[in-house]
């Protein structure tokens, strides 16, 4: 009988000043009041004020620096927030042993969904499962995105101002790791589960299968087969709501008698071409894939019993997955770099 896999931790971030940063603030902030405790020696003529007040700015200085001592010991594991796969279930973990969160269990079919800024400097890995939908973010210096490039590579891009590029938790804060420590969770969900990078899974609004893997989309109770050819398009149109207007992007996907519109709100601002450079690298022809992959021409506004609404965030991965896709000898479109 095999032995379950030892327990993996994978440390999560503050995605503020790091406790490195933190220390060098108070630092700086210890230094003013050792020089304002020297100028009142100096200075000051009440003796009072000469004996009394740069005794206080100096113990003052002094807490600042102990702080920062004790903010770059080595956390107890206690007080550490983080993700555990512990046997087939990766939790979050509080602070503190602060409650737990499962986020999804490998011994059931789960995918994982990456998506990136255009610059690559930030990459959310979207978690999803029967349990739902979570997602884990990292940040990316240049050193780290040429570390990781082969990761990056495989992530959709999407705009900068997602609201799902924040990663929060079912805490309400933000899971956020560092480069490496996604590279080696992304390592051990993929080693339990081959193909994983390729698939999602989760319902739509109705309560219908929506999933994607690497040879089938399912959506509207419809199946279509990557493998075999079908006909898409992404497009945009308009609907009144009220006295105001909302702006939609679709895609219209068909194979056979089987044919469905995904839609979802057009992001407030589509990121931009410019600045990817004239002679772009692999990961900016990537990026400039996935940015065509998202303009769409205005049409009228599609069935609503043919319609299947999606998160916002799939709509890059879906029409990448349909760009690969055979094509009818009637239809070439496809999105190149």
């Amino acid at each position: 009988m095999t032995p379950p896999p030892e327990p993996r931790w994978f440390d999560a971030t503050a995605p503020e000043l790091s406790p490195a940063r933190g220390a060098g603030a108070r630092r700086l902030w210890s230094i003013p009041l050792l020089v304002a405790a020297l100028v009142l020696v100096a200075t000051a003529r009440s003796v009072t004020v000469r004996a009394l007040l740069p005794v206080a700015l100096v113990a003052a200085a002094g807490a600042l620096l102990a702080r920062g001592r004790r903010h770059l010991l080595p956390a107890a594991p206690a007080s550490r927030r983080g993700l555990s796969l512990d046997g087939d279930r990766l939790l979050l973990r509080g602070k503190g042993g602060a409650g737990e969160h499962v986020l999804l269990t490998t011994r059931e079919r789960f995918g994982v969904t990456l998506l990136a800024t255009p610059r690559r400097d930030r990459i959310v890995a979207l978690l999803t499962s029967s349990a739902g939908m979570s997602s884990v973010g990292a940040s990316f210096d240049g050193p780290a995105r040429r570390a990781f490039a082969a990761l990056l590579d495989r992530a959709s891009v999407v705009g900068s101002d997602e609201v799902g590029l924040e990663a929060i938790g079912p805490d309400g804060e933000p899971i956020s790791l560092g480069p490496a420590v996604l590279a080696a969770l992304l390592d051990e969900l993929t080693e339990r589960s081959p193909g994983c990078l390729d698939r999602f899974l989760l319902t739509d609004a109705r309560g219908a299968t929506l999933s994607l893997d690497s040879r089938e989309l399912r959506a509207g109770g419809r199946v279509f087969d990557l493998t075999a050819p079908l006909e898409w398009r992404a497009f945009v149109f308009q609907e009144a709501l009220g006295q105001a207007v909302a702006v939609y992007q679709g895609t219209w996907v068909r194979q056979g008698t089987s044919e469905i519109f995904l839609v979802c709100l057009l992001p407030a601002m589509t990121p931009s071409l410019d600045g990817l450079g004239a002679s772009p690298g692999p990961l900016d022809r990537g990026a400039l894939r996935d940015l065509r992959l998202m303009q769409g021409a205005p049409e009228s506004p599609p069935p609503p019993e043919q319609r299947v609404a999606i998160d916002r965030l799939l709509m890059v991965p879906i029409r990448s997955a349909l760009d690969k896709a055979p094509r009818p000898a009637a239809q070439t479109h496809r999105a190149r770099a």
